[in-house]
């Protein structure tokens, strides 16, 4: 019986550790819960280009962010940096209309970042809406993932332009 109980336990040992061993693989760095694309476009006409490709895409720009402003009145330089708040009542609705998934609100309303690098690139900066709402129940992953491939497009068009 004692080597069944020690068999048994062996086994159990090499099963959790192989599970917490997948769990880490799977696990997403920092780096891998954000999505970046160079813009072609200067930092002023990416920012303009982006709130008009939301708009023309049926979401709500519900406000932009000049953090480089901001920060420039409390005497800060830091180069351009400004955050686009956008909705889209398509997919927002769903989560909010529940208490089971309005918890995810405080990820609300997508955020898009446009910033300059010290090199004069433009960054176009978001949530990888797919990692993040990948660690979430199904109703949750399934809606970030539309909208985030909705925000994908948007930026795509962005992108694309000379």
């Amino acid at each position: 019986m004692n080597i069944i109980k020690k068999i048994l336990a062996i086994v159990t040992i090499a099963a959790l550790s192989a599970s917490f061993c997948a769990k880490a693989e799977t696990t997403p760095s920092p780096r891998d819960l954000f999505v970046e694309s160079e813009s072609p476009l200067g930092f002023n006409e990416t920012v303009e280009a982006l709130k008009a490709e939301m708009t023309a895409n049926g979401w709500s720009v519900l406000a932009t962010h000049d953090l480089s402003a901001a920060l420039a009145k409390k005497g800060h330089d830091v180069l351009p940096v400004a955050i686009i708040e956008g909705c889209s009542g398509k997919f927002s609705v769903t989560l909010l209309k529940k208490d089971e998934t309005r918890y995810v609100s405080s990820l609300l309303p997508c955020r898009v970042s446009v910033y300059a690098t010290s090199s004069g690139k433009v960054i176009i900066s978001r949530m990888n809406t797919t990692v993040m709402g990948a660690q979430m129940e199904p109703a949750v992953a399934e809606v970030m993932a539309k909208a985030g491939a909705g925000i994908e497009a948007v930026i795509a068009k962005v992108t694309a332009k000379k």
